[in-house]
């Protein structure tokens, strides 16, 4: 299945343009990798006059931020190698070409997050919005249109495919499922291969011991069919054949509050949901506009800090709703798609649209007039005025191997822009002074 993301971050390039000429947007090429070597130019290679004078934006907005997995890496190639060979320390983490900016963009989409802190002490400006919400308009777009005809078999919908990294806590919350005998009441599957590492779960070396599961998952459950590109669809007959999806989001055993796409999906196909997910993830829902389901059933798991705690009460919950009478039941549906109903308007409205955009483009003027105010060209100039004293350096400049883009007449011809750009700056702060 071809996901089109690119469409969405040619319309975030619009955006910064409209603010902002000098705009390169990296992206990660093919979708889903982590690889840096992936984090490629939206529009094809460029040389390297256009990405030193350019701001980059480095989209890492898909899957949740990762600072220490890029910290060992610093630049690739030739250049690169012959700067290390004299003595130069290259910048580590997110790719850098040197640009005549002191700093990067990061885009992404998680709050309460230690690495965006991190990131922010490493001289990059993070920029949030919340990219699935953009992303799930589009892929759920055809919900809008379906007018379900409910036939129950299942009380509660539970995807689950993947399980290691992050996902780990889904394997014991199946385990709590049959100690509360609740499998019966569930439409879902295990997947006892992981489908990333190709590994049993008793073969994985947990990064959460906690989460182990202690019995034989898979002799209660069906095994998982489900493709890696299932979450970007909907299966209507699902949602026809269960009263409430239970959300195993990406993030849970964290701090930090990232949804994806899971949490809107009940939502645009009109589901009642319980949502697995880090603490407040509800609040951040109803932080967006839409209603959660306090009135009906018991939401305070969402405010218990501690996972394991906080798993426990999920599936106390599904307990208690499995032992609904049969009028508690009916009533407390009826409220239930009073919610639905709103929420999935809410969802396809232009005003949530909206909101999503707006916080977008607010988040992204604050991030250029930032650099726009505290820019020092100096730093560049120097550096390659450093680089330039190395007879080796000009060596390799004046006739560069086959595929490196710089060159002797480039560096100068950026260097002299640069000088004219801090001059301007400097009888502006003159004037100003």
């Amino acid at each position: 299945m071809s996901i089109p993301l690119d469409r969405l971050y040619h319309y975030i390039e619009s955006i910064a343009k409209e603010i902002t000429d000098n705009i390169i947007i990296y992206r990660f090429y093919p979708y889903g990798s982590k690889k840096l070597e992936d984090l490629a130019e939206l529009c094809g290679p460029t040389t390297w006059q256009t990405k030193v004078l350019g701001s980059s934006i480095w989209c890492y907005d898909q899957e949740p931020l990762n600072y220490e997995l890029y910290q060992h890496r610093s630049g690739t190639g030739k250049f690169a190698d012959l700067l290390r060979s004299v003595g130069i320390t290259l910048f580590s983490g997110l790719p850098s070409v040197y640009t005549i900016y002191g700093k990067g963009y990061l885009l992404h989409s998680e709050k309460r997050s230690e690495d965006v802190i991190k990131y922010q002490n490493s001289q990059v400006i993070p920029i949030y919005y919340w990219s699935h919400a953009l992303i799930a308009l589009d892929w759920f777009r055809f919900a809008q249109h379906i007018k379900q005809k409910k036939q129950i078999k299942n009380i509660f919908l539970i995807y689950s495919r993947a399980w290691s990294g992050t996902r780990e806590y889904r394997l014991k919350f199946a385990e709590l499922l049959i100690g509360l005998n609740l499998q019966t009441h569930c439409k879902t599957s295990v997947n006892p291969i992981e489908p990333e590492l190709g590994i049993h779960y008793s073969q994985h070396l947990f990064d959460n011991p906690s989460w182990r599961p202690l019995c034989i998952l898979e002799d209660h459950f069906p095994t998982t069919t489900a493709t890696s590109h299932y979450s970007a669809d909907f299966n209507i007959d699902d949602y026809e054949s269960t009263d409430i999806e239970v959300i195993l989001e990406t993030l849970f055993d964290d701090d930090r509050l990232h949804l994806t796409e899971k949490s809107l999906r009940p939502i645009a196909c009109g589901q009642p949901f319980i949502l697995a997910g880090t603490y407040g993830s509800l609040e951040y829902l109803r932080s967006y506009g839409f209603k959660t389901f306090n009135d009906i059933w018991n939401e305070q798991y969402d405010n218990i800090e501690d996972p394991q705690e906080r798993l426990v009460a999920i599936a106390d919950l599904m307990k208690t709703i499995s032992n609904w009478s049969l009028k508690e039941k009916s009533s407390n549906l009826a409220k239930a798609q009073a919610i639905t109903d709103y929420n999935k308007k809410h969802f396809f409205s232009e005003e949530f649209f909206n909101q999503v955009i707006t916080e977008l483009k607010n988040n992204l003027q604050l991030a250029i007039n930032q650099v726009r105010e505290t820019n020092n060209f100096k730093p560049f100039i120097d550096r390659w005025e450093h680089f330039l004293t190395f007879k080796e350096i000009n060596n390799f400049l004046e006739n560069p191997p086959p595929g490196e883009i710089h060159t002797k007449k480039q560096v100068e011809n950026v260097l002299k822009i640069v000088k004219d750009l801090y001059q301007q700056q400097l009888t502006n702060q003159q004037k100003n002074t």
